[in-house]
C-alpha cells in the first residue's frame, strides 16, 4: 500500500479531545476539559430552525451563505463591532473552524510562515500542518496578563512570514487583548506587509475591560475577522461561523467552500438570523453565569494556594501543575483515571504551558467546585 499523505500524517492530535474521548468511558466524570456550553440553545433560536425544517428549507445554499444571514451579520458588525461592512463582506461557514482553515488555504502558500500565539489554540497548529505552512510562536506572558510582547514579536518575522494571528478573548488563557495591543499588532502587520486574521469566537464572553475587533482598523484590506454562534449562544451543533473581509478574499473563501464543505447547513442559517435578529437577553445572562463561576475557580484555587491571575474574557483558566512533577498530559489521564476529573493538558496549547492544565469552567457551578477541589488537591498531595 503506498503512503498517506505525509502532511496530514504527520499531523498531531488535540491533546484536548484525546482526554475527552478517554473520559468518553468513565461513569460520572466531571468534565472540566472542553469548552462547551452547558446550556441549552435559547428557544428562539431552535423555533426558527424547527421551523426551517418544517418548511422545507433544507436544499443547499450559496456557498457564501444565504442573503438574509449575511445582511444580519453585516448589521451585527456594524452595530456591535463598530466598522462598516456589507453582505459581500461576510462568508458563512459550517463553524468557526472551517473560516480559520479556508482562510489560511487562502493566503498562505506552502512553506510559508504564520505567527502563532504561545498559548495558543491546537488547532491553529493542526491546520498548518494541513496546508504545510510554517507555524512560528510567539510566546504570551502571564507577567503581563497574557498580553502580546511585541519586542519579541517583531523579531520572529521574516521575508518568509505571512500572516499574524491574534485571539481574544483567548483560549487558553481568558486574556482579552487591549486595544493598544491591536493597535500595535496592526501597525506591525501594515509595516511587514502582513495579512493579520483576528479569531474572535468569544467576542460576547467578558468580564472586565472591552473586547475590541481588529475589523476596526481595516483600511487596507489586510485584516480579516472570524466570529461564530457556537459560544455566544450556546450553539455549538449548529456549526456555523463567519468571516469578515475585503470583497476579493470574501470571494475566494466562497470558492474554497465549493470543493470542501459545499455550504453551511441552510437549516442552521435560518437559526442564526434568528439569534442575531432577535432578544439577546441569553447572551447577557450565560456571560453573567460564566462571571460567577469564573470567580468561583478563583476562590478555590486561593484557597489551596494555587492561584496565579484571573481570566478577563472566555470560559477557561490556566492552572499551574509543575509543582506535581509530571507530565501535563500524563496529570490529566492520571486525574482521569483516578479521580473521575477530567482536564486539558497545557502541553496541547504550546511550550509555555507544559507545565499547566487548561479548566473550562462551562459547567454547572456545583460541579465546577466539586472538580476544582478534587483537582486543586490533586496538585497539592
Amino acid at each position: 500500500m503506498k503512503p498517506f499523505n505525509t502532511l496530514t500524517n504527520s499531523m498531531r492530535s488535540s491533546g484536548i479531545r484525546k482526554i475527552m474521548a478517554l473520559s468518553e468511558d468513565v461513569d460520572g466524570c466531571i468534565h472540566l476539559e472542553v469548552g462547551q456550553p452547558d446550556f441549552r440553545t435559547p428557544e428562539h433560536i431552535l423555533e426558527a430552525a424547527a421551523h426551517a425544517a418544517h418548511d422545507g428549507f433544507t436544499k443547499y445554499t450559496n456557498s457564501a451563505g444565504i442573503p438574509e444571514l449575511r445582511q444580519a451579520i453585516a448589521q451585527k458588525v456594524i452595530k456591535k463591532n463598530g466598522y462598516n461592512v456589507g453582505p459581500q463582506n461576510v462568508v458563512v461557514s459550517p463553524g468557526a473552524v472551517c473560516s480559520m482553515f479556508t482562510t489560511l488555504l487562502s493566503l498562505v502558500d506552502p512553506g510559508e510562515e504564520v505567527l502563532l500565539p504561545d498559548p495558543g489554540w491546537p488547532n491553529y497548529t493542526m491546520q498548518m500542518s494541513c496546508i504545510g505552512a510554517n507555524p512560528v510562536y510567539y510566546p504570551l506572558d502571564q507577567t503581563r496578563g497574557f498580553q502580546i510582547d511585541f519586542d519579541i514579536l517583531e523579531k520572529l518575522i521574516t521575508q518568509k512570514t505571512k500572516v499574524l494571528v491574534l485571539n481574544t478573548p483567548g483560549n487558553p488563557t481568558g486574556a482579552v487583548i487591549t486595544r493598544e495591543a491591536i493597535e500595535k499588532s496592526v501597525e506591525l502587520a501594515r509595516k511587514y506587509d502582513l495579512f493579520l486574521i483576528s479569531d474572535e469566537i468569544y467576542e460576547d464572553i467578558i468580564f472586565e475591560g472591552t473586547h475590541s475587533s481588529a475589523g476596526l482598523y481595516n483600511d487596507d484590506g489586510r485584516i480579516i475577522t472570524i466570529y461564530g454562534f457556537s459560544k455566544s449562544y450556546a450553539a455549538m451543533g449548529l456549526r456555523v461561523g463567519y468571516t469578515v473581509c475585503e470583497e476579493k478574499i470574501a470571494k475566494l473563501l466562497t470558492k474554497l467552500q465549493e470543493p470542501v464543505v459545499s455550504c453551511a447547513s441552510s437549516i442552521s442559517q435560518k437559526a442564526c438570523v434568528a439569534a442575531l435578529t432577535g432578544s439577546q437577553d441569553s447572551v447577557a445572562e450565560m456571560t453573567a453565569a460564566y462571571k460567577k463561576r469564573r470567580d468561583a475557580v478563583v476562590d478555590i484555587l486561593r484557597k489551596h494556594g494555587l492561584y496565579q491571575y484571573t481570566p478577563s474574557g472566555a470560559f477557561y483558566i490556566l492552572i499551574d501543575i509543575s509543582r506535581t512533577g509530571r507530565n501535563s498530559t500524563d496529570f490529566a489521564v492520571e486525574l482521569l483515571n483516578k479521580k473521575k476529573v477530567a482536564v486539558a493538558p497545557g502541553e496541547t496549547f504550546g511550550q509555555t504551558t507544559k507545565n499547566y492544565i487548561r479548566v473550562s469552567f462551562a459547567i454547572e457551578i456545583e460541579k465546577l467546585k466539586e472538580g476544582m477541589n478534587i483537582l486543586c488537591e490533586k496538585i497539592n498531595a
